[in-house]
This record gives C-alpha cells, structure tokens and sequence, in this order.
C-alpha cells in the first residue's frame, strides 16, 4: 500500500478513536500498531517492544518520578498554605490583592513542584473560599487561579520540559532555566491584569478591609526559608552546574521530605503510603503516554510525514514568522483536545526538523511550546486545571463560571507567546548565563 494512504489511514484513525473517548495511549498506541501492520505486515509488531524500550531507558526520565514525588510531598505538607498567607500579607493593600496573592502563591509552588494541578488545587483550596468569602466576583476568583496554577509547565522543574528535552535530544537543565524568565513575566502580567481589573471594576474584587502590620509582614517573610532552599536545591544546583536535573530532583525530593517531616511536621507514614500510590499512578500515566506517543511518532517518521511538513512549508514561499504562526496555532488546537505531554510527544518529532529548516532555535522552541501549553491545561473539552478546579471549589461555582474566568488569562497568554515568539532573546540569554 501507497504509505501516503497508510499515513492518511493512521491519522484518521488516531483521531476517530480519540473522538470516540477512548484514552489517549490508547488512541496513539492503536493507530501506531495499525500503521506498522499495513506498512510491514505482522512481521513488522516485532519492533513494537525494541522501540518502546529503547524510548523509556534513558536516564533522564527518572526526574519524572522524583519530581512527581516531590510535589505530593509539598501538596501534603503545608506550604502551599503558608505561601498563600505570605503573599497574602505582603500584597494586602494593592488592588485585586487576594487574587494577586493566589497568583503569586502559585508561581513560587511552581518553583518547587512542577505538575500544574498540584500547584492549582493546593493553592484553590483555600484561596477560592477566601476570595469568595471577601465579596470577589467568582469568575475572577477560579479564573486567576487556575491560570495561575498552570505557570507550574513552564516554570522549573516542569515535567514537561523534560519529557521535551528527551524528545528533542535538548539540554532539560537549559529548558528549565529558559522557562524561569517567561514564567515570571507571564505571572506578572497576570497580576497587572488583575491590578487594573479592581481599578477599573472595584466590585469584582473589593479592597481589603484589614490592615497587616509591617511586623506581622516581616515574621511572615522570616519563615520563607524552607521555600528558598527547596527551590535552591533543585534549579540553583542545576544554574550552578553542581547536579544534572536528575540528581537536582532527587536532592529535591530529599529536601522536600526533611522539611515536611521536621519543619512543618505534617508528614507521616500514612501520609507517604497515599504520596507513594498517586506518584505512581500519575507517573505510570505520563510515561504510558510518552512511550505510546513516541511509538506512534516513529511510525510516522518511518512514514515520512515530517518531511511531508517540511516540503509542504518550504514550497509555500511562507516567510518563517508566517509558518512559525501556523505551527503555534496548530499547537493551541492541538492542546484543547489533549493533555500537554501528548501534545509534546507528538508534535515534537514531526516540526522539529521545520523548526530547525527555519532557522530557529530548539531550545526556544522547547520554551515557548511550554507557554503554549499553558493554553491546553485550560481550554476545553481536556483542559485538565478546570476540572481540577471544578472538584475544589464551593458547590455555587459552575464550569461555565469556571470557563469564563479563564477566558481573559488565555488572552494575557497569547500576549506573552507573541512577545517571547517575537524576541527570541528573552527566553535565551538566561540559559546562556549557566555554569557548565
């Protein structure tokens, strides 16, 4: 058989059986599987177990567990909590506070944990109720923090970096400190929109009634240390060139478990029996994902069909910005109807060889692909924070609540993709600063 029909067969097979709810491994593996049999015959499914070892024995996938542990442990221990109260405290005052401050609490549990709907619920948990309780619009109060919680695939350590990073054969220690300066501006837009929202509609978020005492402020921001050296010995080790990201995880995952045995005392084996099972469970998730992705990418590589891309975009006469604009577009579409590390791994293989054909970076690519899926964890029907949220929030909030308050952060993201797409500099100069 012809293997531009095969390639027809397989896509429009993956996207019926996703369109038929099937889960998402399952979709890539079966299609894949189909692929192989119509281009080799049943000789070829020999490949099938060389090809998903081959993908899962790197080394670099062992952060996924570690880092995964790693957040369980901070999602159980507290911190999320006190991060809140600290941000809280210090942004009392500013207009929209509480939700700058659900904002803010996020992109420092982001910092430490690396899986968004961590970073969401902990956070949403008892920044929701709080906002609801002081009179904030409910749109603005689940909006903000679903947003905010998705800053956890871009900010480091993000375990989407380093699915990327294996995928792209690209340094997962420079993705994660390219990711610190995107991350950063896009949580800082976030809270200016916030800022001019209360100006403008105080109604939506109505001023603080308390006052916070500079010495309450201070004794707040005296406890901050186990936060700081968490985040210290997971991205400083690896700015530093002290540990791979790897080992950074590992040292993390230690760190994490003294602190919330010994600091915040919360910490016991019960707790660490349900931290074990869901680290498990969610990492047997994403490397079932992963490997099924990557099988499925082999089939259309052995295909030709990132050629195919390639040629379809050479032959256009498409300036590079104009095809580039095509690829995040595609990207966005994509990430509405599944997870971000399919996404990653599917996408991946097919347009690096179009992005490197137009001349751009891979690891600026690998890091705005994470803005960009910052985008997927929110949008409908897959987009997994609403849910997340949906589950935490008081029983008055509905998912058309939900959905419409995170319809102005997805502007606020598209705003960040352009300025970071525009002036590729901005994501690079930091990564170009590392120890090595």
């Amino acid at each position: 058989m012809d293997p531009n029909i095969i390639a027809i067969i397989v896509i429009v097979a993956f996207l019926f059986l996703l369109a038929m709810g099937i889960p998402i491994f399952a979709c890539l593996g079966l299609a894949g599987t189909l692929g192989i049999l119509l281009l080799r015959g049943p000789a070829g499914l020999q490949v099938i177990p060389t090809v998903m070892y081959d993908k899962l024995r790197s080394f670099i996938l062992v952060a996924v567990p570690l880092f995964i542990l790693m957040g369980q442990v901070i999602f159980y221990s507290g911190m999320g909590e006190y991060l809140y109260t600290l941000s809280h405290h210090w942004l009392n005052r500013m207009p929209g506070g509480l939700a700058m401050a659900s904002v803010s609490a996020c992109t420092v549990f982001g910092a430490m944990c690396g899986v968004s709907i961590a970073g969401a619920a902990t956070i949403g948990s008892f920044a929701i109720p709080e906002m609801l309780q002081r009179g904030y619009d409910k749109r603005l109060a689940v909006g903000s923090v679903a947003a905010a919680g998705a800053l956890a695939l871009l900010i480091p350590p993000s375990v989407g970096f380093i699915i990327y990073g294996e995928v792209a054969d690209e340094s997962v220690g420079m993705l994660f400190i390219g990711g610190i300066v995107p991350g950063l501006v896009l949580s800082l837009m976030m809270m200016t929109y916030i800022g001019l929202l209360a100006l403008l509609r105080p109604e939506m978020a109505p001023a603080a009634k308390e006052t916070v005492t500079w010495k309450l402020r201070l004794i707040t921001l005296s406890k901050i240390w186990p936060t700081l050296l968490l985040i210290f010995s997971v991205l400083g080790t690896i700015y530093l060139g002290v540990a791979t990201p790897t080992q950074a995880a590992a040292v993390g995952f230690v760190c994490s478990l003294v602190l919330a045995r010994f600091v915040y005392k919360r910490l016991t084996w019960r707790i660490f029996r349900d931290i074990a099972r869901s680290t498990i469970l969610t990492t047997g998730m994403i490397l079932l994902i992963f490997v099924s992705a990557m099988f499925f990418g082999y089939v259309l590589t052995l295909l030709k069909l990132p050629q195919y891309i390639m040629l379809f975009i050479t032959e256009s006469g498409w300036p590079p910005y104009v095809a580039l604009m095509a690829i995040m577009a595609m990207l966005i579409l994509l990430g509405c109807f599944v997870d971000a590390v399919s996404v990653i791994t599917i996408s991946t293989p097919l347009l690096l060889p179009t992005i490197t054909m137009l001349g751009y970076s891979t690891l600026w690519f690998g890091i705005v692909m994470g803005i960009t899926l910052e985008m997927a964890v929110i949008t409908p029907p897959v987009g997994l924070n609403l849910y997340t949220i949906k589950g935490i929030a008081p029983p008055e909030v509905t998912m058309a609540d939900i959905l419409r308050g995170v319809v102005p952060f997805i502007a606020i993201e598209l705003v960040c993709l352009a300025i970071f797409v525009a002036y590729p500099p901005l994501c690079l100069w930091l990564p170009g600063t590392m120890f090595k």
